[in-house]
């Protein structure tokens, strides 16, 4: 996408898209917390890097859960292209800051909810190239939290 920013919560180049919420919570004995888009994790760039997600799940009272970890991005963040600055890596932890490894069964116990702090996406092109409304328009939506990049 060398002119337009990047897609925010997707796996490029895959495009996976995961199911529904409330699918999600009614086939096991867990709650969706939040989902929401990472502000700050895309590159800047003349085009930002598209934004990675927040994703907090806790399994319900007297529950505790496993899962097979298959998270990119979490020791090595998107290069950013043509100038563009790196996105932000992603990380896997618990509510208590335990972090958690990005590979392999992980274990959640009861009480305790996980965090995924999805990664950000590279930019493209020399952020000082990026437009005033861009930046403005990136702030006022919760993109981005600095007033300069």
């Amino acid at each position: 996408r060398p002119d337009l920013d990047g897609l925010s919560a997707t796996a490029f180049p895959s495009g996976v898209h995961t199911m529904p919420i409330e699918a999600t919570e009614h086939t096991g004995p867990i709650v969706i917390w939040r989902k929401e888009l990472r502000p700050d994790s895309g590159g800047d760039g003349e085009f930002r890097g598209g934004l990675g997600q927040v994703i907090e799940i806790e399994a319900t009272e007297g529950h505790e859960f496993d899962f097979s970890a298959m998270f990119d991005r979490v020791n090595h963040p998107a290069h950013g292209r043509e100038g563009g600055k790196q996105g932000v890596a992603g990380v896997v932890r618990l509510d208590d800051g335990t972090k958690m490894r990005p590979k392999g069964w992980q274990h959640v116990p009861a009480g305790r909810r996980l965090i995924l702090e999805l990664p950000g996406g590279g930019g493209y092109g020399d952020p000082a190239r990026r437009s005033v409304a861009a930046r403005a328009n990136d702030r006022s939506k919760g993109y981005i939290t600095e007033n300069d990049r």
